[in-house]
């Protein structure tokens, strides 16, 4: 049960951190708005996936975590060079290794505490 508040909890946070996304891509225009929708939409196909227990959640959950993560760096660091004007490789990287330690690890070491439930065979309702 804790694990679904937990899934459900994330979902402001994360899209905070995909919102990144749409700051990365500011200068095009609809394709940013289309590429921000869909990679919103995965997060919702993601969470809805990772609060059924089913096996290609985790698989996601990667691939999501990846996207956060590239997300959250360009907001951290992309709020200080708007326009993405000037780039130091040092800021980025550091922004990079904090966003990582603290919102992808741990988000990552607790789906991992739980791989087993993933892997469980599925209850199956007795037939009428």
């Amino acid at each position: 049960m804790w694990f679904k508040v937990f899934v459900l909890l994330r979902i402001p946070i994360s899209a905070f951190c995909l919102m990144g996304w749409a700051m990365l891509l500011q200068g095009a225009d609809a394709f940013g708005g289309a590429v921000l929708l869909g990679i919103l939409a995965f997060l919702v196909l993601v969470t809805v996936r990772l609060a059924q227990f089913r096996e290609e959640a985790l698989n996601l959950a990667v691939w999501l975590f990846l996207l956060e993560l590239v997300g959250g760096v360009v907001i951290m660091a992309g709020a200080n060079y708007f326009g993405f004007r000037e780039f130091n490789l040092l800021f980025w990287a550091s922004t990079a290794g904090v966003v990582g330690l603290v919102w992808t690890l741990p988000n990552a070491l607790v789906l991992y505490s739980q791989r087993a439930k993933f892997t469980e065979p599925a209850k199956e309702k007795p037939s009428l």
